[in-house]
């Protein structure tokens, strides 16, 4: 939303969908989408592949589908994204409700996959290597050489 910086100046000029779009901003985020990595190790023995549509589970509680999903092999998991919805009771989504729980993925006729939460990149969450630090990548380098 490039209109959303706008609604919060006093001098904003109005537009059709204004109140609308205030009335989201206030009520928070109702859908967020997450990056989980499986716990299990991918490979024989490890993770089942994923193939989408798989549940994603809150504290047990199904909150959303797998959109997205592939073997990182940088960090050697199985990644899932997908959106989430607010539960009921819930106001809205937040980091820290996020944060605090366990998450799996239940894949058919399988007990849920153990998971864990990512609000950053699974791979260079700090962003070091986009800017050329390398310097954590070292023991990388002389696999290579």
């Amino acid at each position: 939303f490039t209109v959303l910086p706008k609604l919060r100046r006093e001098d904003a000029p109005g537009f059709l969908g204004r109140d609308a779009l205030l009335a989201k901003m206030q009520s928070g985020l109702q859908r967020r989408i997450v990056t989980l990595t499986l716990d299990a190790d991918g490979g024989p023995g490890g993770a089942p592949p994923l193939h989408g549509a798989e549940l994603i589970e809150r504290d047990g509680e199904p909150l959303g589908i797998v959109r997205s999903t592939a073997y990182g092999h940088s960090i050697g998991k199985q990644v899932v994204t997908g959106y989430v919805r607010c539960p009921d009771g819930l106001e809205k989504i937040t980091p820290k409700w996020l944060r605090e729980g366990s998450w799996a993925v239940r894949s058919k006729r399988r007990a849920p996959l153990p998971a864990t939460l990512h609000l950053k990149a699974p791979f260079d969450p700090e962003g070091k290597r986009i800017a050329g630090d390398y310097s954590e990548a070292e023991d990388l380098l002389e696999v290579a050489q």
